[in-house]
């Protein structure tokens, strides 16, 4: 389990130093693990009631907290559904998907994570018609790498279903935006008109953020080998590491905003 500690924390000595005191660990190493305004991983941990524990202490000194489960990395249920292009009105965002048109409440809008998608890593994306609202010997062969690539992309995530809907910078219509000429500029000025407008966090920490560090997911490239007369498993695939962070993230800020409306709920008279 992953005990994670989020915005609006600010790096400040005072809060290192809480911290320290809290958790045992050093203030340098603590610096390492939790960057200002981003979420990062402060402890991991093999059992849940000791996460949960210490989410507790964190939270009673006044830190947003999440406590996450690191297979939610590569939960095949929290899928990405390409968006197309968005209209806002008074109150709802409006998203047009490959295969129909949905508005969602500013209020369901959980936070945009905004980062980089490598082309040529595993991602799926899925039809919208189906989510509901809301050897020694050998001689040494150089083989030289091909650069990486990738995209500006963007996910939008919900407070009530595990989908996400995401901008592929080179494909989305910018046309929102009135003059644009698209790519990463654009997307940028788009998230942060609408994180504004919504009033949502938008998080752009993925190449810093300790939670990258935990981006491989619990399943492995490798299948186990079946004993005799089973089955074949199924391959369990690494998840691609941006698509991996958003997940956390989105699951963090989930857990976050639950347990502040749960917090802020008066006590049931007695």
């Amino acid at each position: 389990m992953l005990v994670l500690i989020g915005p609006p924390f600010s790096g400040s000595d005072d809060e290192y130093g809480r911290l320290a005191e809290l958790t045992g660990l050093l203030p340098y190493e603590l610096k390492t693990k939790l960057r200002p305004s981003a979420w990062g991983v402060v402890r991991a941990l093999g059992d849940v009631d000791r996460a949960e524990e210490l989410a507790h202490r964190l939270r009673s000194q006044g830190f947003r907290v999440a406590v996450v489960d690191s297979a939610v990395a590569s939960d095949p249920a929290r899928l990405f559904v390409p968006l197309r292009a968005v209209e806002v009105t008074d109150s709802s965002l409006v998203l047009h998907l490959t295969e129909r048109e949905m508005p969602i409440p500013f209020r369901a809008v959980l936070a945009v994570v905004r980062g980089e998608v490598q082309v040529g890593s595993r991602r799926r994306f899925s039809s919208s018609a189906t989510f509901r609202a809301i050897a020694p010997e050998a001689s040494l062969e150089v083989v030289s790498t091909p650069p990486i690539d990738g995209f500006a992309a963007a996910d939008f995530h919900f407070a009530t279903v595990l989908w996400s809907a995401r901008i592929d910078a080179r494909s989305f219509d910018f046309s929102i935006l009135g003059e644009q000429s698209g790519g990463a500029q654009d997307l940028d000025r788009l998230v942060d008109a609408l994180g504004e407008r919504i009033g949502v966090r938008v998080d752009r920490a993925s190449k810093v953020s300790s939670v990258a560090s935990f981006t491989g997911g619990s399943g492995s490239t490798r299948s186990a080998t079946p004993m005799p007369g089973a089955s074949l498993p199924a391959r369990r695939e690494v998840p691609e590491r941006f698509d991996a962070y958003s997940r956390l993230v989105a699951e963090a800020e989930r857990q976050a905003l639950r347990h502040d409306r749960t917090s802020a709920r008066p006590p049931l008279p007695g």
